[in-house]
């Protein structure tokens, strides 16, 4: 085991926390900010590059480090369905649920939808979004585990404490602002050194030879086909785009550093920088996925999550391999590190904000308190984590897929009506099916076994929400003709100031 690669990885990862930390808390004491006590949301002051960043790193994690370098080899360039549903989530996350979640003023997701249509909608789907914040943080602690105990030669359960311990410092500090500052500078770092990577193994290792040599294509015709061939198209290439393009828009982790922003001007060019910074990266995932299977050395790895970091290991120089697997390192404890944040944001303001004695601290005993649930959430999700195994993918692409009735309902109650008894009854009747469909074959029976459980998230939620929100006499007008309404009256009201005195 080298020691300069074993250290190298993790101290690149410490000394960028440690340096953009200090940065955020010198530019906040000249700024008379003092220690940064608002983790959540940074006082709403974020700028748009580290927004960008913060949103572009966090869903580039292990699902597109060990995820994408395992799909890659089983389906090829097919894998970039699951990166073409994650940007496409940005667009309309940053162009469209975005914007209303900022102009609403609420921070979390389940806050507006409370709003939207009725409050005891907020705890439910607060439940529900720790849920998935738990579930994204144990898979990014298997993606981290299998990196660090390759560097170090600790055991998987040791090297998924230490990236816990990595991931806590991410965001600790300053949270929210912490890990604008340190994504942006990841990003940077992350395309540099992939880049070099890719064209070092490309053209000084022969991988770009070896992807498009007879023998590799001979064995492997449909891995290098965009939409696979039918078996993958059927089971992977549709249901995983849907999970990301759908599933993304409207969760918390997704829309938290939305919230961080002043208004929502700044999300347009937010949205510009956040969509090539998490796209590019996932192209160069998959060629250094495709590489690693067809060159000799790597391609004898176990799967192709291992391969990736196999071909790294094997035919780049030492220096490379610390900044490329620092960099990789680095996209996981993103996620780890905003999933931990929003979770434990979840549970302190639609959980414990229902106590009063909670409620009414000062901010300086919630800033405390914080702090020890992330302590508490991230230790806790990594022994789950590195306890029990799963495929990274189809852990997130079922996970996502929980989220699309809320994206869906909310479309519904923006544009239509706003129906509590729709809305609830579409939420229980779809998350109803995927317990089904995650328990039984009831999927095979259409023949849509495989990452299609977005597929019926989508139909089962989308009719039970328009037929239910039909049958509502008692619904509410559209949120945006109400929103429209009481903003006609607050300007007319503020016009009508200078007059009056």
């Amino acid at each position: 085991m080298n020691v300069a690669i074993t250290s190298g990885a993790l101290f690149y990862n410490i000394i960028i926390i440690v340096v953009c930390t200090a940065y955020v808390l010198v530019k906040d004491r000249a700024a008379n900010r003092g220690k940064p006590e608002d983790l959540a949301l940074s006082g709403r002051s974020m700028h748009w590059l580290p927004c960008a960043a913060a949103i572009a790193l966090t869903a580039l994690g292990g699902g597109h480090i060990n995820g994408l370098g395992f799909t890659t080899w089983e389906v090829g360039y097919a894998a970039t369905f699951f990166a073409f549903g994650s940007g496409f989530s940005m667009i309309v996350t940053f162009r469209f649920t975005g914007m209303w979640f900022r102009r609403s003023g609420c921070v979390t997701v389940n806050e507006l939808m409370g709003k939207m249509f009725h409050p005891a909608i907020a705890p439910m789907l607060g439940a529900l979004g720790i849920m998935y914040c738990w579930l994204v943080i144990c898979v990014e602690t298997q993606g981290m585990a299998p990196v660090i105990s390759l560097l170090t030669g600790t055991t998987n359960f040791q090297a998924g404490f230490i990236g816990a311990a990595v991931g806590v410092l991410y965001m600790i500090v300053a949270g929210m602002k912490q890990i604008g500052v340190v994504n942006l500078w990841n990003a940077i770092l992350m395309y540099i050194f992939g880049f070099i990577a890719l064209f070092y193994l490309g053209f000084n290792q022969g991988g770009f030879e070896a992807v498009n040599s007879q023998s590799f294509l001979a064995q492997n015709p449909e891995l290098l086909h965009a939409l696979g061939n039918p078996a993958i198209f059927r089971a992977y290439v549709v249901g995983t785009f849907l999970s990301g393009a759908l599933g993304l828009n409207m969760a918390q982790p997704q829309v938290q550093a939305i919230a961080a922003v002043e208004n929502v001007s700044v999300l347009k060019k937010a949205c510009i920088a956040a969509i090539p910074m998490n796209m590019l990266i996932c192209a160069i995932i998959i060629a250094l996925a495709m590489m690693g299977k067809a060159l000799p050395l790597s391609s004898a790895m176990e799967n192709g999550a291992e391969g990736l970091i196999g071909v790294a290991l094997m035919y780049l120089p030492s220096w490379l391999q610390i900044c490329l697997l620092g960099s990789f390192l680095a996209a996981v404890l993103s996620t780890f590190a905003m999933c931990v944040l929003v979770g434990v944001t979840q549970f302190t303001r639609d959980t414990l904000g229902y106590f009063p004695a909670y409620r009414n601290m000062s901010h300086k005993k919630h800033a405390v308190w914080n702090r020890v649930w992330i302590l508490v959430f991230a230790f806790s999700s990594a022994t789950v984590a590195v306890t029990i195994r799963t495929a990274t993918l189809g852990a997130l692409t079922w996970g996502f897929a929980w989220n699309i009735p809320t994206f869906l309902i909310f479309i519904v109650g923006l544009y239509w009506k706003r129906s509590p008894v729709g809305g609830l009854v579409a939420f229980l009747v779809s998350w109803a099916l995927n317990i089904v469909l995650t328990f039984t074959p009831l999927a095979a029976v259409f023949g849509l076994e495989g990452n299609n459980y977005s597929i019926f998230m989508m139909i089962a939620s989308l009719v039970v929400g328009l037929i239910a929100t039909a049958l509502d006499k008692n619904a509410k007008p559209s949120f945006k003709k109400t929103y429209k309404m009481q903003r006609a009256e607050y300007d007319a009201a503020r016009g009508a100031l200078p007059a009056e005195q």
